[in-house]
């Protein structure tokens, strides 16, 4: 979508159907799944969201450099899940 491949209403229809593929899911395609969902709500690319869906299943945060991630992550929800390196530096 972000590429300008599909547009975000397909994309959305997409992953509702995800589900429902005749596949065995495991537990890296449901953090999988969970990372596209995280990338469509914060237009955000899906190899960062990764880290945070994972984040969110394992009950960690998620310790990054890169400032424009946890801008993107700031004002949502998952805004305690993400903490900036030299934030967390900080704290130790």
């Amino acid at each position: 979508m972000r590429a300008g491949g599909i547009e975000r209403r397909a994309a959305g229809v997409l992953l509702a159907n995800l589900p429902d593929i005749p596949v065995r899911w495991s537990a890296d395609e449901l953090v999988s799944a969970d990372a596209v969902r995280l990338a469509l709500a914060l237009e955000h690319p899906v190899y960062d969201c990764l880290y945070l869906a994972l984040a969110h299943r394992i009950g960690a945060t998620v310790v990054t450099a890169d400032r424009r991630f946890a801008n993107a992550v700031a004002p949502t929800e998952h805004v305690d899940s993400v903490i900036m390196l030299a934030d967390y530096a900080e704290t130790q």
